[in-house]
Parts: structure tokens; sequence; C-alpha cells
């Protein structure tokens, strides 16, 4: 005679069964009780990225599946697993105790025999316009193909411009002033390459050769870009602490008075109008409109 499959009720009572069992012999199950325990865990899973977060634009999802439970954290319009129990009795333990938790915090969700509840990965993101993505995507690739065909190193000026996030015209426009696009070029106060950088500071953005073209635009961008953060992404007060220092142009609260720096402010402000207005006619004659912005903060003239 064939042997009877177990039914789908027996299976999960089973289950819960040899989970009851397993938790009864843990010291710690023991000693906190049943309510206890789940009471811990909701804790340690309500817990996870800080308990000022639940206070601080977060909910959590408590979802149910037939014999697991997750705990889900949403904020603004990301969602993250921070917690999952697949024990079927602490599963059922946990969401029952999730129904005493204030609903402006928790809510509870039961997704049984469905295929709608689906495990997370990690954040998601709010869907964007493909329509925009493809423009953007199309823009990005004029502004890359004007920069190689029409400024000197432009493929490696556009390719450390979207490395640290800063514009490409605005890079451009210092390495006019600064060099003239010479690589070998040299101040007479020991500043090297085609950004002009001091040895030190080179150093400091981690270029060990100023006249490999190469490591002089990384350790200058990567130094155009600590200067945005410094000055709140104010394009003067970035331009003049290039040239004169952070420090004089903190003392003097802007453009430092100083002749050399106030030419030089304004010189390099010409040249990123002239690269800017330049890569729009480049972008209206290739068919594709005006290049996509780069997401930077160097557009703030105060």
């Amino acid at each position: 005679m064939a042997k009877r499959r177990p039914t789908l009720t027996e299976n999960v009572s089973t289950r819960v069964a040899r989970a009851r069992r397993s938790a009864e012999r843990n010291k710690l199950f023991r000693f906190l009780g049943p309510r206890g325990a789940v009471t811990l865990v909701l804790g340690c899973a309500l817990s996870i990225g800080g308990v000022s977060e639940a206070f601080d634009g977060v909910h959590f999802l408590v979802e149910k599946d037939l014999d697991a439970v997750r705990v889900v954290r949403q904020k603004s319009h990301r969602s993250t697993v921070v917690a999952q129990l697949e024990d079927g009795f602490a599963a059922n333990s946990f969401f029952k105790l999730s129904q005493a938790l204030p609903q402006s915090l928790v809510t509870r969700k039961r997704s049984m025999f469905t295929d709608a509840w689906l495990p997370l990965t990690g954040a998601t993101e709010p869907k964007t316009d493909v329509l925009h993505e493809e423009l953007a995507r199309i823009g990005n690739v004029l502004r890359r193909q004007f920069f190689t065909d029409q400024i000197p190193y432009g493929d490696l000026i556009h390719q450390k411009a979207q490395k640290y996030s800063v514009d490409p015209a605005l890079v451009a426009a210092v390495i006019e002033q600064e060099s003239k696009f010479n690589k070998g070029a040299r101040s007479q106060v020991g500043a090297q390459g085609l950004m002009q950088l001091m040895p030190r500071t080179g150093r400091w953005m981690g270029a060990s050769n100023l006249y490999d073209p190469e490591q002089n635009i990384d350790a200058g961008v990567k130094y155009i870009k600590y200067l945005q953060g410094r000055f709140d992404g104010n394009l003067k007060k970035t331009i003049a602490a290039y040239n004169a220092g952070e420090g004089n142009v903190i003392r003097y609260g802007g453009v430092p008075p100083f002749g050399e720096t106030q030419t030089y402010v304004k010189r390099v402000m010409n040249n990123y109008a002239r690269r800017n207005a330049q890569l729009q006619k480049y972008g209206q004659e290739q068919g594709g409109g005006a290049p996509a912005e780069v997401p930077v903060g160097v557009v703030t003239l105060r």
C-alpha cells in the first residue's frame, strides 16, 4: 500500500513543534520565556540602523508569509530588509507581538499563499522616466565626444571629471589658464604639469608624478572636488582657492584682494563660459541639443 503523503497542515504543525522544542532547549529562551525572547528579537530588528532613525521619517513593515516574517525598513522611496525570521514559531510570535506597536511606526501585512511576497535583496529606488534617461545618455555621449574631439587631453578630462562629479568644462578652463595644456609646464614656485599642482598637493591627492597627464589631471580634479566641498559649491571661491589657497579665501570671506588672484578668477570664469558655449553649439550641430548637465556643485556664482 502506498505511503500517504502528509498534508500541508501536518507539515506546518510538525515544523512548528520541532522549532518549539529546539527553542525550549535554548538556555536564553528558557531564561527569557517565549514572549521575552520574541520581544528581544523585535527590539533588535527595529533598532537596526540606529534607534534614533525610528523617529526620523522611518517606518517599518512587518510582513508575514506562511511560516516566515520579514521586517522592511521604509524611508522616503527606499525599502531595505533589516530582518527575516524563517522559524515558524518565532515568526508567528514575532508577528503577533508587532501588533502591540503603534501604527505610526509599524505596519503589518499578511501575504499568505501568494507570489506577491518576493524577497528584497537590497534598497529599491523609484523608477525613472525612460525618455529622460535616454536623453541624458545621449547628452553624456555628446559631452564626451566634444571633449575628446575639441579639447587637448579631453578624454582624460572627461573621464576624471566623471570620476569625481566635477564639471569637465571647469577642469578644462583651469588647465587652459594654468598651463595652456602644456604637460611639461613648471612655474617659478615649483607648480608642475597640466594643472600646475605643487608637489605637496599632488602627493596629498595621490599623485607621484605630476608630469604624467593622467596622474596630474586625476589629482587636480580631486583637489577641485575637495575645494567645492569646502566652499559649498561656490564657483568663484573654489577657483580663488585653487590659486591662492583655501586659507586666504576663508580669511577674506571670498576672493582675496590680490591682483593676481582676482585676474585669475576672471580669466578662468571666461574660459569656463566659452567652453560651455562651445559645448552648447557642438550639441546643436550634432543634432542632439544641449548635452546633459553633470550633477555638480559648482554653479553657484555668489
